[in-house]
């Protein structure tokens, strides 16, 4: 019996299952989201890789159906060290990826971008980087609106215009929308040119207007990540 092909991959998530495995969800390079039975590994043998978030993995599975069983594991390098805020933007990541990306669809480019985003997170990056990774995933997954035109005239987004999100339409300039117009010019095309840094106010809409678009993909479920973040900023106010 041939070995079963080994791959690069990072953990999303695990969670207990029966007394001595666990049911880790993968996220690998060339075979997409993955779901295994790390079967032992609440305890694990002594030297053993720990099955653990932000240190790729080289692994191999078997088995067919939803839940494959895992072979291998060993790292393939350092563990990215996220500490205190960046740790739970981590994890936010690892959610995105849980909720938006079908099992065994593989997205390279989103992979290569989870791993610059995990690094820019270790070395202090916070707005620029996951902007960039969020326009990314749901272009690379066929849902980006189109950041540089109004959907109803097809007019250009300008730096100095104003704009509104309609979530079955997209971006609507003052002409297409009666409406509030909460969203910059220079705040969309940041979100079009990968993540731009523009100032604190352009920065948080950019936040605002992601997660608008966000949201349909989402669904109505709170990201566990953004409750746990909002309640450590909370604690560092106090």
């Amino acid at each position: 019996m041939s070995r079963p092909e080994a791959h690069t991959a990072f953990i999303l998530h695990r969670r207990p299952y029966r007394e001595t495995s666990l049911l880790v969800e993968l996220f690998s390079e060339d075979a997409g989201r993955v779901g295994v039975v790390a079967r032992g590994a609440r305890k694990p043998r002594k030297g053993a890789t720990p099955l653990e978030p932000f240190r790729p993995l080289r692994v191999s599975w078997s088995g067919r159906g939803e839940l494959r069983s895992l072979r291998t594991s060993e790292a393939a390098g350092a563990a990215t060290g996220l500490r205190g805020e960046a740790l739970y933007l981590g994890f936010y990541l690892n959610e995105l990826l849980l909720r938006l990306c079908p099992r065994f669809d593989p997205y390279p480019r989103a992979f290569a971008a989870y791993r610059q985003t995990l690094t820019a997170l270790a070395e202090g990056g916070r707005d620029r980087p996951l902007r960039a990774f969020e326009a990314g995933l749901l272009g690379e997954l066929g849902l980006a609106p189109d950041w540089e035109r109004c959907a109803g005239c097809g007019a250009a987004v300008r730096d100095h215009g104003a704009y509104a999100w309609e979530p079955e339409l997209g971006l609507l300039c003052g002409g297409c929308t009666a409406g509030r117009r909460p969203f910059s010019g220079r705040a969309v095309r940041s979100l079009a040119a990968g993540g731009s840094e523009p100032g604190a106010d352009e920065r948080r809409q950019a936040r605002d207007l992601m997660r608008a678009a966000l949201a349909p993909h989402l669904g109505p479920r709170p990201l566990e990540s953004r409750q746990l973040l909002r309640a450590l900023r909370r604690g560092e106010d106090h």
